[in-house]
């Protein structure tokens, strides 16, 4: 994909069969980034699990599902930044992990040993 996205810069081409170079572009960074996403969901959701909470986990889940929601928003979100240019797509893709990296780093931190 890679190799393809530089061959068709060096053409000049912007656009592919109507698609944009720039999606091009998107699914390959979206390809490194998701394996490091779900390192950090699956952090997150260690951290929750690892709480004993009087009454039940039902709350720990309801939690780790909306953080993992709320990943998959952003993830959107920001991709769509990318494609209206108004964001490169190297950064739109990795924001949300950088986020959730702290998100994960700090309930890491508050998770019982």
């Amino acid at each position: 994909l890679y190799s393809y996205i530089q061959r068709q810069k060096a053409k000049g081409l912007a656009n592919v069969g109507g698609v944009s170079i720039t999606q091009f572009e998107i699914e390959f960074h979206k390809r490194f980034a998701s394996v490091f996403s779900a390192f950090i969901l699956t952090i997150i959701g260690a951290s929750l699990s690892a709480r004993k909470m009087k009454g039940g986990m039902g709350l720990n889940i309801g939690i780790g599902l909306g953080l993992s929601v709320t990943y998959i928003m952003f993830q959107t979100v920001s991709s769509s930044f990318a494609i209206s240019g108004t964001m490169p797509p190297m950064l739109a893709v990795w924001i949300p992990n950088i986020v959730f990296m702290f998100i994960a780093a700090y309930l890491y931190s508050k998770a019982p040993n």
